[in-house]
């Protein structure tokens, strides 16, 4: 079986999906963020949320398109899945692929996994306007690659955190290297390599991912406990 079947396969169990877009043919860096939002929705399903997907009309989705390049969120040119996870007494939040955030600087910048309110989202759509940067709860950069990668990834990433200046911000990637390793510790940031299905260290970026969450409900629904 190849990586992006594997992958593909992986996405369908995470989501409990009928379909996805994605087949043998596609390209496996868009498979891998794929891959990474279905372990974001599956942490917090297994935590207690509900989760449900829907289209960019707020239709309920069944089949789910995912993006395989970047573009705004409130985009209609095909019928974009996103999900919509719900914990018991805290708003909504809505989990995207490859859409843009606006920056502190009036930039845009895309993000491969954005989770955010869906109060934020909901303004998105209404207004043609990209969600503030800053109002996310959760970024994912994600970078699957065959070789080394190079430590101008890291000095993007850093760049796009100091910009959006969101809440939470991690770097995901299906390899490791060792100087992206040092550059994000010396600024505390997050950075999960190794992530592939069954990994451990797909467990360690859930557990991460739960944190996100919990530090979300601490704030809205401080009774609630995952």
């Amino acid at each position: 079986m190849s990586t992006v079947d594997h992958l593909v396969n992986e996405i369908k169990s995470l989501l409990a999906a009928g379909t996805v877009s994605y087949d043998s043919a596609s390209k496996p860096s868009d498979v891998y963020e794929g891959f990474i939002f279905s372990l974001i929705v599956a942490t917090a399903s297994r935590h207690g949320a509900t989760v449900t997907y829907e289209d960019v009309y707020g239709a309920k989705a069944s089949n789910l398109v995912f993006r395989t390049g970047p573009g705004h969120l409130y985009s209609n040119s095909q019928p974009f899945t996103h999900a919509v996870i719900e914990f018991d007494g805290a708003p909504a939040l809505e989990v995207h692929l490859g859409v843009y955030v606006t920056g502190s600087s009036g930039v845009l910048h895309e993000c491969d996994v954005l989770v955010l309110p869906a109060e934020e989202a909901a303004l998105s759509r209404a207004q043609g306007i990209a969600p503030r940067g800053s109002q996310s709860v959760l970024i994912v950069e994600c970078k699957y690659y065959v070789s080394n990668l190079g430590i101008g990834l890291a000095r993007n990433f850093e760049g796009l955190r100091a910009d959006i200046r969101t809440q939470n911000e991690l770097f995901v990637a299906n390899t490791r290297s060792s100087s992206i390793v040092r550059y994000l510790d010396a600024r505390k940031r997050g950075f999960e390599p190794d992530v592939v299905p069954h990994s451990p260290q797909a467990g360690y970026l859930q557990a991460e991912i739960r944190k996100t969450f919990k530090s979300y409900l601490s704030k809205h629904a401080p009774s609630t406990v995952i």
